[in-house]
Formats: structure tokens, C-alpha cells, sequence
């Protein structure tokens, strides 16, 4: 093995020196099925933006490891954004020889286990790592990966039955909350605890940093790392301006129903380059969609979809102000809380709207409209619409209206509307959800 590359690995794995290296706040036990990815043969893989944690999490599975017994030279850790790798990132070879290398060097080891952070930097990754898990049965691979579009077709056509997935999301609320060691909070600090979740989101750094204006700064930085890496660099962007002025479109319509047609027409740009540069940023895990809901899957697939942001922070770093577009915040951050459920999220249209309609095992479950407050009201009269209009089509007993500080109760036809803060249905739910 080349000498600067073992360098490198030496300096990418201290525990084999028995040197300490950092976990970070634990968030191992919000992912409780990695515990059983872990003991599995199949590939783990950890998907998500940039700085949501991922290389975080992989150290402390191999913390979690060495605690339980793993030697230490039978775990190897490689950052494929060392420069060194980044620069062999296309020799068919150099990934598979590097590991082949270090587990001839401890061939007494029966079980290794690889840690390969930002796998896509390695453009023929997917064929070399089914070409280990197909031949080398003592090597769990764990993987983790910030495009989901590069992930999701090289797995679907080389990786198939061969993996689990788990995305890493910023914080959620309870999360944060437990970062900033604040336990059992009183109503007065979850109000407070929540605005400032509100304001700078949940990336882990973010929420840690006790200065307010390197908040806003590093989240910057966020957002154009993953404009520069995930966006343009993969795939070659060349009208960086156009996708720019895209970009700072959907982060100041968040939550707003939005077609192809109706953004290129606004920034004067042809709907197919608009469709094209919100797959990039839908792929680097930046925004996601919530389509209309409908029975005729072509008629989901011919409405305006509703765009969210992957962190509130980002939001308000780049695109506006806090205080004037609270309401937007709160239904970006419910939408991220449903996110990470395994459910389907719809957002729903007639004659009203309702924000957004929670679909299980083939049925709608759950409506759940969100305002910033019901105190005027013409907009409690709206929102009441909404969400009953959504019960009634649907047939649900009950609806919910979330606002950031009101609670209450609402019988309608003999339909159940419970209205709440949002900071408490977030902070009730396990993870977040």
C-alpha cells in the first residue's frame, strides 16, 4: 500500500492506536434498527444531506462496536472526501485493493468491518461493493451517501436485496432538546426552546453553537457546500446563475403549490430546465415534494406539488426572515417531523385546502392543517374548513390543528378538530414523529 495512503488511514482510524476519537452527543439510540442492521449480513447504508450527522452516527456504531469486544484493527474507516481518495476516485481498483490490502495484513480477524463515508465520491462504487459483499462474506460494509438519485439507480440496478437503508434527517425537536440537555421543560422552555428550533432548524452543529450570528453563518456555508458538491460539481451545471435563482425560488415558496410551468415562467426559464434543477436539489436530499393527493395516480403526478426544505435554519439563513413567515416555518418543520415516518404525505385540494393528509396501508389516517394562530377569524374559519372538508372526503373521525401556541377542541357534524402547539405534538412523539 502506497505510504501516504496508510498515513491517511492512520489519521481516518485513531482507535487502532487505542487513541480517543469523538462521538458527538449520542443519537445511536433514535435509530434502533440499526442494532439489527448491524447483525445482519446486508449492506447498511446511511443516506442523507450533508451534516445531518452520518459520519457522527458511523462513529458511534464503532464505538458501539469495540464495546462489544470488536478488535480494533478489524474495523477500517474510510472518508472518501480526503483529498487523496477524492483524486483516485475513478480507478475501477484503488477501493477494493485498499480493503483487500488491510484485511491481508490482519488475516487472523474473522469479521471486519468497513466504514465508507460519501460513497459516491467513488464513481464505479456500487459494482466494487456488490463484488465484496458477493465474495467477501466476513465484511459488513456500512456505507453512507449525500445523493440520493446517484444511490437510489445504482441500487436499484447492482444492489437489489442486498442492503438496508436508513436516511439521517437534521435534529428533530426531542433531539434537540436532548443535545441541550434540557429535560422534563417547563411550558415556558419548550416555547422558547421551539422558537429557536424554529429559527435555526436542527443540524446538529447548528444546534450546538451558542452564538446566533455563526448560526446564520454556518448554515450558510450548509447550504452552499451543498449547492457547490451535490448540485453543480455532479452534474455539471454550467448556468449556475439559473439554478441559483431556482434554488432561492422554492425556498421562499415553501409550502406553496408550485408547477414546472408557473417557475419558468416567473424566473423566464423553459419548464424543462425548471423540472430538471429540482431533481437535482430533490437528489442532494435539499427539498422534497408533497403531491396533491388523488385517487388517479395521473392525475398526483399532473398537479402542482407543494416543495419543503429540508431544515427551517436553511430557510432563514438564505431566503427571509424569521418573524415574517413564521406559518411557513411551522408547516415546514411539521412536514419534516412527518418525514421521517414511513408513511405517505399528501397535501389536499377541492373546494378547501388541507396542509397535509398522512397515508397508511393504502388509507388516509390522519389531516393536519397548521397555522401560525387561529386568534383572527376569518383564518380559523379557513383552516376549520380545510381539515373538515379533508375528514369528510376521507371519512375520518378526528382532524388536528397545530399552531405555535394555542390549544383546544372543535366538534363539527360530529367530527373531532384537536388543536395544538406544535411544539407539543413534536416533543410527544418518539423521534420526533
Amino acid at each position: 500500500m502506497d505510504e501516504k495512503i496508510r498515513i491517511a488511514l492512520e489519521s481516518q482510524n485513531p482507535w487502532w492506536f487505542n487513541r480517543p476519537f469523538a462521538t458527538g452527543t449520542d443519537r445511536f439510540r433514535y435509530f434502533p434498527e440499526l442494532r439489527h442492521y448491524l447483525a445482519a449480513q446486508e449492506i447498511l447504508l446511511l443516506a442523507g444531506a450533508r451534516r445531518t450527522g452520518k459520519s457522527t452516527l458511523v462513529y458511534q456504531i464503532i464505538r458501539s462496536l469495540l464495546d462489544a469486544g470488536a478488535r480494533r484493527e478489524a474495523i477500517l474507516y474510510i472518508n472518501l472526501d480526503e483529498p487523496l481518495f477524492v483524486n483516485r476516485g475513478k480507478d475501477p481498483a484503488f477501493l477494493r485493493e485498499l480493503i483487500e490490502d488491510h484485511c491481508t495484513l490482519h488475516s487472523d480477524i474473522t469479521q471486519f468491518y468497513i466504514c465508507i463515508d460519501e460513497i459516491q465520491n467513488f464513481v464505479p462504487w456500487a459494482p466494487t461493493v456488490k463484488t465484496l459483499y458477493d465474495t467477501k462474506p466476513d465484511l459488513k460494509l456500512i456505507l453512507t451517501g449525500s445523493s440520493s438519485s446517484l444511490l437510489q439507480r445504482e441500487i436499484s440496478t447492482r444492489l437489489s436485496g442486498r442492503y438496508f437503508c436508513c436516511t439521517v434527517y437534521p435534529l428533530s425537536f426531542a433531539e434537540c432538546l436532548d443535545f441541550l440537555g434540557i429535560d422534563h421543560p417547563s411550558i415556558i422552555q419548550k416555547r422558547q426552546y421551539f422558537g429557536r428550533y424554529l429559527e435555526y432548524g436542527g443540524f446538529p452543529r447548528v444546534t450546538l453553537e451558542p452564538q446566533d450570528e455563526l448560526k446564520k453563518e454556518i448554515l450558510k456555508n450548509y447550504y452552499e457546500t451543498i449547492y457547490l458538491k451535490d448540485i453543480i460539481y455532479p452534474n455539471n451545471v454550467r448556468n449556475n446563475s439559473d439554478l441559483y435563482d431556482v434554488l432561492y425560488y422554492l425556498i421562499s415558496n415553501t409550502g406553496t403549490p408550485l408547477s414546472y410551468n408557473r417557475i419558468a415562467d416567473a424566473l423566464h426559464l423553459a419548464p424543462e430546465t425548471v423540472r430538471e434543477y429540482i431533481g437535482y436539489a430533490e437528489s442532494a436530499f435539499l427539498f422534497y415534494p408533497v403531491k396533491k393527493f388523488d385517487y388517479s395516480v395521473k392525475k398526483q403526478l399532473a398537479n402542482p406539488k407543494k416543495i419543503y426544505c429540508i431544515d427551517t435554519g436553511i430557510i432563514n439563513a438564505v431566503a427571509f426572515a424569521f418573524s415574517e413567515n413564521r406559518g411557513w416555518l411551522l408547516e415546514n418543520a411539521v412536514f419534516m417531523t412527518l418525514k421521517r415516518t414511513d408513511a405517505e404525505i399528501y397535501y389536499h385540494k377541492n373546494r378547501y385546502e388541507c396542509d397535509f393528509l398522512v397515508k397508511v396501508h393504502r388509507k388516509i389516517t390522519s389531516a393536519i392543517q397548521v397555522t401560525d394562530s387561529l386568534e383572527n377569524p376569518d383564518t380559523r374559519a379557513r383552516e376549520i374548513r380545510g381539515v373538515c372538508e379533508a375528514m369528510e372526503a376521507y371519512d375520518l373521525e378526528g382532524g388536528l390543528i397545530l399552531t405555535m401556541n394555542e390549544s383546544g377542541e372543535e366538534t363539527i357534524a360530529g367530527r373531532r378538530i384537536r388543536i395544538m402547539p406544535v411544539y407539543e405534538w413534536l416533543e410527544n412523539v418518539r423521534n420526533g414523529i
